[in-house]
This record gives structure tokens, C-alpha cells and sequence, in this order.
């Protein structure tokens, strides 16, 4: 096998190389290689050198030229992209598309393309995007002249910054979209492969908004007091909090700038106004063409209390003078049950994902339904999140949505699941997350998208969310008997007020009192009858 080039001051393309000897260990190649038809291709290195004695003449020479050689021709050339001898040009690599990855895994790079093969099925990458994804790696290298292993984040966006550019000839056909996804998929590779530094992020061709931008139509002296306020909110809350806040403030001031455009600063706002914007949410469509909800409305106008309530307590002197929205102004919510799924509709779906042939779907199924856990802290879940406590194996659940983190115990068949999942995953991935796709986190809708596609699988033509897999677990768990201060531990509730929503769902203490009054009454109302007939 060929070993990895180190760092030199000239690379072999920079070389003066003599076609003799470069003949004969290309002949050598092909024989460790195992090739068959060693005449033809020996006859092909021997035509190009006579044809190109300065193997820089053929970088120089025109793409047609470079595309007509015959194929017998082009197999050496492969091979001198490979040995980098010789530098392609983009436009050739792009135009001719050659199959650089097949001949280097053959022998001279037989181990670095397993090692990287092996990485991209760790990462979730299918079979064919990652023989795709190799092959664009093997371009990379050979257009930059250097060995995977020495690829540096600057080579990488010349390559990108050359093939934006890039213009196929007539007849050819080149997708950037297709190009752009094989070279992240390449960063992807090297980053976790310990080559790149820094994490890979995609190319964004429309970059986000800035808040400038969002908050363009509103006057300059309240966003300056509304951005300040979020400044000093980011340093207490969480960053999703914040961007909420920042949306719900927003919408109302957007409204106030359209409908009322002479108030400039919020002194100048009055109760009148409160009352117009209540009316709008009421009577405006949201962006899905639907009424706004009941929970974002109030949301929203819980957002501007707390806002306006808490620059008056920070005595900032652009506060109104009064409080403007009360407590009262906040509509009612709904407190439905908690929707779950009873004990033939839970087994169905767990048949259904044990069935699956993929391994993530009946790790995923099975977690959140045997341990209730939200799918926000399923995704943040960590390589060490398994510990042993004595004899017995537990689930740490990492900080989540109050703050606090817990322990689970873990079922036997969730346990065994996650070991199994822990040795297909593998440890070459540079992230501590357990669940990674891709080389990224996996994400929230993912997991949404699984349990839906599980439960259609299952023949349920209910809605399935993770979240009601969650009750499911607390429903089952009240309905045998566990008490609601282990359920609250085992869900992470910070107080029994929100485990007490499930004692309503099936209060076996309800049920028994209410048979025993419906049998007293069964007797009175059948006295009663028989008096009737009686008389």
C-alpha cells in the first residue's frame, strides 16, 4: 500500500519525473493492482508520455483535447492523479467525471478508503452516497495535489470558490446543488476523521436575516429599548426563550408602527391601543391563513406585559407611566387531557418498530416509550448518559426543559438497544451526543417524522407525537398503581401539580367511590320503581 505523504517543501506534481521510470512503476502498479489487461494499459502510458514528455503540457492543453484521449490514456492518467505526478483541472474533473475513488481503493489507497468508508456508514450515510462522497474526496485531493491526511480548510474553499464558477461545455451537464452536497458531506468526513479543526456548518446561498432587518419598519427609539431588554433577558433565560420573546414583542410592535405610526416612543403608548392590538389577533389571520391560537395570543400579550411591567420595575425613564396590559387581558387556556394511547395501540407500535429493519427507529420508539422521556432530551442525550449504579443500569437525562437533570432506570431490552446502537455509532465520532446522523445532532423533527412513520406502519390512524408516548407511559404507569410521586421523579415534573393531570385521566380512588354511590342509588331508584307498581 501506498503510505501517506508527508509534509515537504515540494509535492510530486512540483517534481521533475523521468517517463522511463514512471513507465515502469506504472507497469508495477498494474501488476500489484491485478489488472488483466496489462498490454493495453501499459500501451496507454507509453502514448501519453510520447504525446505529453512534460506532464504539464497535458494540463495546459484544451479541455476538448483532454476529454478526446482515448481510454487506454485516461486510465494513466488516473493513476498520475492519484500518485499526484499531476495536477486535473476543475473543469476536467467536473466534465470527465473519472472514477478516481474505484481505482484508488483498489491498491494504492486501500486503507484510507475503507477507514473513511467505515466512517460515513458510523455517520448514516447510505452505501451510494457515500461511494458518491469518496469519489468527490478523491477529486479534492488530486485537484489540490495532496493526500487526504494534509487537507486544510483553506484548500477546501479554493476547490468550492473554483467549482461556483464553473461553466460546463455544451452537451455537458454539471449540478452545483449535487457538487455543493458532496463536498460538505467531504468536509463532513475529514472533520470527524480529526483532519478539519472546526465543525462543519453548511453554505447558506441566503443568509439569515439580521435583527436590523426584522426590525426595520419599527421606530429606532423603542427597538433600541426592546433590544436592550433582550440583552438583558438572554442573560438569564434560554436562548429559544429569547427568540420567542423577540417574535411575540415584535408582532405587536409591527402592528403598532402600521396602525398608530405617530407613537416613536413607548411613553406615548395608552390602554387603547392594548385593547385595538387584542381585537387584531382576535380577527387577523396568522401566516398558515388560520385564526391565531388561544396559546399564541397569549403568549404574545404575555410577552408585552412582562416586557412593559419589567422595564417600569428597572425604573428605565422610556417605561409608560402606568402599566398598560393586565393580568386579566391574558385569555383562558384550554386544560385538556393528556392524549395517549391505550395498551392494544401501545403494543401495536412497539411490534411495528421491532420489525423495522433500522436500527435507529427501534432504538427511538422504544426509549421514549418505555421511559417517558421528552423528545427534547432524547436528542440531547450523551455517550455516558448509560451509568451503573451497583447492580443496576440507569439513564441520566441531561439538563432539559426545567433546568434540572434525573435518573431513569432502564428496561433490559432499552439497555441492550443502546449498546447496540453505541458499538454501530461508534466512537470516531467527534460529537458527544449519542444520537448523530450525518455527523450532526439528531434533530427534533427527525424525531417526530420516526414515531409518526412508526405508528402508520403500526395500522394506527390516530396521530402519534413523541410527546404522546410520554403520557402513555404515565397513563400505564397511574393505571397500575405507581404512585404520583414516582411518576413525577421518573418525568421529571418539578412539582405533583403537573403529575396530577394524569390522576384525572384514571383515579382508581374516583371510580371506586363513584361504583359504591352507584350502587346505593341502583337500590333507592329500584325501591322506588317497585313502590310504584305497588300502588
Amino acid at each position: 500500500m501506498i503510505e501517506t505523504l508527508p509534509r515537504v517543501d515540494k509535492l510530486p506534481w512540483q517534481l521533475h519525473i523521468d517517463p522511463a521510470a514512471l513507465e515502469a512503476e506504472y507497469a508495477d502498479y498494474r501488476q500489484a493492482a491485478g489488472y488483466i489487461d496489462k498490454k493495453v494499459r501499459l500501451w496507454g502510458a507509453r502514448a501519453f508520455l510520447q504525446r505529453y514528455p512534460d506532464l504539464e503540457g497535458w494540463r495546459l492543453s484544451p479541455l476538448a483535447e483532454q476529454l478526446a484521449l482515448p481510454r487506454s490514456l485516461k486510465y494513466f492518467v488516473n493513476y498520475l492523479f492519484l500518485k499526484h505526478y499531476l495536477r486535473p483541472t476543475l473543469p476536467y474533473l467536473l466534465t470527465a467525471r473519472p472514477k478516481l475513488a474505484q481505482a484508488g481503493k483498489r491498491y494504492l489507497y486501500t486503507d484510507m478508503y475503507t477507514r473513511f468508508y467505515a466512517l460515513g456508514r458510523q455517520l448514516g450515510y447510505a452505501d451510494s452516497i457515500v461511494s458518491a462522497t469518496l469519489n468527490f474526496l478523491f477529486y479534492v485531493t488530486a485537484y489540490i495535489g495532496k493526500p487526504a491526511t494534509i487537507l486544510t480548510g483553506t484548500d477546501l474553499l479554493a476547490f468550492d470558490e473554483e467549482m461556483r464558477v464553473y461553466q460546463p461545455p455544451e452537451g455537458y451537464t454539471f449540478s452545483l446543488q449535487t457538487a455543493s452536497s458532496h463536498l460538505y458531506r467531504v468536509r463532513n468526513l475529514l472533520f470527524h476523521a480529526g483532519i478539519l479543526p472546526e465543525k462543519v456548518t453548511r453554505y447558506i446561498p441566503n443568509p439569515a436575516r439580521t435583527r436590523e432587518v426584522f426590525w426595520a419598519d419599527i421606530p429606532n427609539p423603542i427597538r433600541q429599548v426592546v433590544w436592550r431588554y433582550l440583552d438583558q433577558l438572554n442573560t438569564v433565560r434560554a436562548v429559544d426563550t429569547v427568540r420567542n420573546n423577540e417574535g411575540y414583542l415584535r408582532r405587536f410592535f409591527k402592528w403598532l408602527a402600521q396602525t398608530e405610526p405617530q407613537v416613536e416612543q413607548l411613553s406615548d403608548m395608552t390602554r387603547s391601543q392594548i385593547e385595538a392590538f387584542k381585537c387584531w389577533l382576535q380577527e387577523t389571520p396568522c401566516a398558515t391563513g388560520q385564526p391565531y391560537a388561544t396559546r399564541s395570543i397569549r403568549s404574545t400579550l404575555s410577552a408585552l406585559r412582562c416586557f412593559l411591567q419589567t422595564i417600569q420595575e428597572w425604573e428605565w425613564p422610556e417605561a409608560p407611566e402606568r402599566l398598560l396590559v393586565y393580568a386579566n387581558d391574558l385569555p383562558i387556556l384550554d386544560q385538556p387531557l393528556p392524549r395517549f394511547l391505550d395498551d392494544e395501540q401501545a403494543s401495536a407500535l412497539l411490534r411495528a418498530a421491532r420489525q423495522s429493519e433500522d436500527l435507529f427507529t427501534r432504538v427511538c420508539v422504544e426509549t421514549l416509550l418505555r421511559t417517558g422521556l421528552r423528545k427534547g432530551e432524547f436528542v440531547r442525550l450523551q455517550l455516558d448518559s448509560v451509568v451503573q449504579i451497583g447492580d443496576d443500569f440507569w439513564l441520566r437525562v441531561p439538563l432539559g426543559k426545567l433546568h434540572n437533570d434525573r435518573y431513569i432506570p432502564l428496561h433490559p431490552d432499552v439497555k441492550r438497544l443502546l449498546d447496540e446502537w453505541i458499538a454501530y455509532r461508534g466512537h470516531q465520532v467527534r460529537s458527544q451526543y449519542l444520537f448523530v446522523r450525518h455527523g450532526r445532532r439528531v434533530s427534533l423533527g427527525a424525531i417526530e417524522h420516526l414515531v409518526k412513520r412508526t405508528a402508520q406502519a403500526a395500522g394506527l390512524t390516530i396521530t402519534v407525537s413523541p410527546h404522546r408516548l410520554r403520557h402513555t407511559l404515565a397513563t400505564q404507569a397511574i393505571n397500575r398503581g405507581m404512585s404520583l410521586e414516582a411518576i413525577a421523579a421518573l418525568l421529571g415534573h418539578r412539582s405533583l401539580t403537573m403529575t396530577l393531570v394524569y390522576a384525572r385521566i384514571a383515579d382508581k380512588t374516583v371510580r371506586q367511590q363513584y361504583l359504591s354511590v352507584c350502587d346505593e342509588l341502583d337500590a333507592l331508584y329500584t325501591e322506588a320503581v317497585l313502590g310504584d307498581d305497588q300502588q
